[in-house]
């Protein structure tokens, strides 16, 4: 069962903007390690999906992630939180690299709150 969704940029500003807990976005290149990666960010988000939304950014627009997120190459990992970036992960990762971002970056943001 598929627990990311795929999102294009005009429906990613309404998850940025709906105030609904973290959002990890995934920009993947359809190349040779396409569907490790994809694989790696099904199963981190099947591990944290209470803490996270996951979404992988449509690969057809790419390009725009290029300018407006400032995506320089892929995978790229990019987490939100109050419609702003809140941490990066750049590279290919493997499941523990992801958990660990995504940990470390979590705990980042309820540390923030407690402040």
């Amino acid at each position: 069962m598929r627990t990311v969704k795929i999102i294009e940029p005009q429906a990613i500003d309404m998850e940025l903007q709906s105030g609904g807990g973290p959002l990890l976005v995934a920009f993947l290149k359809r190349n040779e390690k396409y569907s490790g990666q994809v694989a790696v960010l099904e199963a981190a988000c099947r591990t944290h999906g209470g803490a996270v939304r996951c979404f992988l950014y449509n690969t057809d627009y790419l390009d725009t992630a290029t300018d407006r997120f400032a995506v320089k190459g892929t995978p790229t990992f990019l987490l939100f939180h109050g419609g702003r970036e809140v941490n990066r992960l750049i590279g290919e990762s493997d499941g523990p690299t992801l958990d660990e971002f995504i940990d470390a970056s979590v705990e980042g943001l309820s540390g923030a709150v407690r402040s």
